[in-house]
């Protein structure tokens, strides 16, 4: 499917009031076109008009549309120079984004990252992680796997239980 013919699908999505939907589209468009800082704003917007500042501050961050608190917000949720090299996924063989400020965040992300990984630098960030807030459902959807492996594991136990009581009377015959 052509980069057109999914933005027409996202805006539809829109349109139809399915955000979640054009979300995800968007997010496919962007891994599979990772240097397109076009997309990437797109899905910024998504993330502003659903609330969530972090990630749009995420996806706006390299293309210099990103509000202050977006950044703040961005950084906050992955502090390490790292991780927010990854999240970004900015391909290593890509040149360097066009626009003048996403270049300058990502040349001093990655110097910033460099420092550190030959011990010329040390970090100074938070102690512990913040734990990302997850909506509802993905909460639900831990608590359903979790559930669903200790259910799992009991059953396993009451079969391996029954089983071996099985034989023990089959060979008291």
């Amino acid at each position: 499917m052509t980069i057109d013919r999914t933005l027409s699908r996202v805006d539809a999505d829109r349109a139809a009031g399915r955000a979640p939907l054009a979300r995800q589209r968007l997010r496919g468009l962007v891994a599979s076109f990772p240097d397109r800082l076009d997309l990437r704003a797109r899905l910024a917007d998504s993330y502003r008009a659903a609330g969530e500042p972090a990630q749009a501050g995420r996806w706006a961050y390299l293309g210099g549309t990103a509000a202050a608190t977006e950044v703040a917000a961005f950084e906050r949720l992955y502090p390490h120079p790292d991780r927010r090299l990854e999240v970004l996924r900015w391909p290593d063989d890509a040149e360097d984004p066009p626009d003048p400020v996403g270049r300058a965040r990502l040349r001093a992300l990655r110097a910033h990252s460099a420092a550190l990984a030959d011990g010329s630098a040390v970090w100074l960030g938070p102690a512990h992680r913040p734990r990302p807030t997850s909506s509802w459902r993905e909460r639900l959807a831990e608590a359903g796997c979790l559930a669903g492996l200790l259910l799992g594991v009991v059953v396993v136990l009451l079969l391996t239980g029954v089983g071996g009581v099985v034989v023990v009377r089959w060979l008291a015959r």
